[in-house]
């Protein structure tokens, strides 16, 4: 590690993500914590910082307009390192590999291998204000929790094709802890096994956006002289290439005090 990289100013863009992840802000004095990245916010720290990292997790995407390719790039071509993880960021990531933006992070890397994979799955509704309580839960945080209910015998595979495909057709803002409960539970015959409700209420294991941001402010990869990009965090997510798969779909329906992110 060299004085350099410690010294350059680290701005995190995070929000739903940070809910539940365990991260102590008051702890990490060398970060610039600040909310869901929204349109513009790249330019202002462009103009207000001198060059460093920038950790994008989370961005707004219809309460306000979303950060935009080119205000990424002004920052990458002024000598800022910017890493995407978590939700907006891994998109972007994928998007902007190529012009060196840095994908970190088991979801960024499911966006990188699979291209036609859909913005909603990472989509949810919050709160509109810090701490960002999650409204809803992402599509790639329901798969994994039936991949693993899958892998240790709780649900057939039939069972999770169902439930994968009902949850998948909803809106994202639908997609529910208590949707997916009705959903699991229809598929068991109408009872859930107490080793699946202990699952349910341990829902927070397989929250993927926030295992990504635990493990990017634990290993501080921006640190290291060459960084690979990868976390030691391992998915059990495949796409299901039977399954369809669409593009992001909005509600006409919102309410003042919630936001959508993709984050």
């Amino acid at each position: 590690m060299s004085d350099l990289a410690s010294s350059r100013p680290v701005v995190i863009f995070a929000g739903p993500s940070l809910y539940g992840a365990g991260i102590d802000r008051s702890a990490t004095p060398d970060i610039d914590w600040q909310p869901p990245a929204r349109r513009g916010d790249f330019d202002r720290l462009l103009e207000a910082s001198p060059p460093g990292v920038i950790g994008l997790a989370d961005g707004t995407f219809h309460a306000f307009p979303s950060v935009g390719h080119a205000e990424i790039l002004r920052a990458l071509k002024g000598g800022w390192t910017v890493y995407g993880l978590c939700s907006m960021g891994a998109i972007r990531a994928c998007e902007m590999k190529h012009l060196g933006m840095k994908p970190w992070g088991r979801v960024a890397e499911m966006f990188v291998a699979d291209p036609d994979l859909a913005d909603d799955e990472v989509a949810l509704v919050h709160g509109a204000d810090e701490p960002y309580l999650p409204i809803s839960e992402p599509m790639l945080h329901i798969r994994e929790f039936l991949a693993q209910a899958d892998a240790r015998g709780l649900l057939t595979s039939a069972q999770v094709e169902v439930i994968t495909t009902r949850m998948h057709r909803r809106w994202y803002g639908e997609r529910t802890l208590g949707q997916l409960r009705s959903e699991i539970t229809a598929a068991c015959g109408g009872r859930l096994s107490e080793q699946l409700l202990q699952a349910i209420k341990k829902f927070s294991e397989f929250r993927l956006k926030q295992k990504d941001l635990e493990a990017f402010i634990e290993s501080r990869p921006w640190l290291c002289q060459e960084s690979t990009g990868n976390s030691t965090y391992t998915s059990n997510f495949q796409r299901d290439p039977s399954l369809p798969w669409r593009p992001s779909t909005f509600h006409p329906n919102w309410q003042s005090s919630l936001r959508a992110s993709v984050g």
